[in-house]
């Protein structure tokens, strides 16, 4: 008598919750990975308005006016803007390299904002715009970069996961 070996596969798991799962996963990441361009267009469309000099806002009182004190000179912001400008783009160059998740990008559009103002309130603003607008987008640019490419790479890793559960399926 032959022996027949009958050995039964035990079913797999369903993976389609966990194929769910990651799926899921891969959308909130592509969600992610466009923050920097937001932050991007904001910072333009704050830009537009410092280009006008802020004409649409109401002008400050008087009595605001001499509470705020007379704005800094302007080459003391000249200054602040290039150890800003040069400290913002190391930051990010070090989170790259060190691939750590981007952070910081709305802090520099509050930090460039300020910059536009304190021009503004020194009236500086129409000599020294293309300086802000330039050096901000160096440092958003190359932020919205890191952004992208950070979350990217673990879209890729998320499809990666998702191709080895299709393998399953087969």
């Amino acid at each position: 008598m032959d022996p027949i070996n009958h050995e039964t596969e035990d079913p797999l798991p369903d993976i389609n919750p966990l194929r769910k799962q990651v799926q899921s996963k891969i959308k909130k990441l592509e969600l992610l990975s466009s923050t920097g361009l937001w932050i991007l267009a904001l910072f333009t469309a704050l830009s537009m308005g410092a280009f006008r000099n802020f004409d649409f806002l109401p002008p400050l009182s008087d009595s605001i006016r001499a509470a705020l004190g007379a704005g800094p000179p302007v080459k003391y912001i000249n200054g602040a803007l290039v150890v800003y400008g040069f400290s913002a783009i190391i930051l990010i160059l070090t989170q790259m390299a060190s691939d750590k998740k981007p952070r910081g990008a709305l802090g520099h559009f509050g930090y460039l904002g300020a910059f536009y103002l304190f021009y503004h309130f020194s009236e500086g603003l129409s000599e020294n715009f293309w300086a802000v607008f330039a050096v901000g987008l160096t440092i958003l640019g190359l932020q919205s970069y890191h952004v992208w490419n950070y979350y990217h790479e673990r879209i890729r890793e998320q499809e990666e996961i998702l191709h080895e559960l299709d393998k399953l399926l087969d």
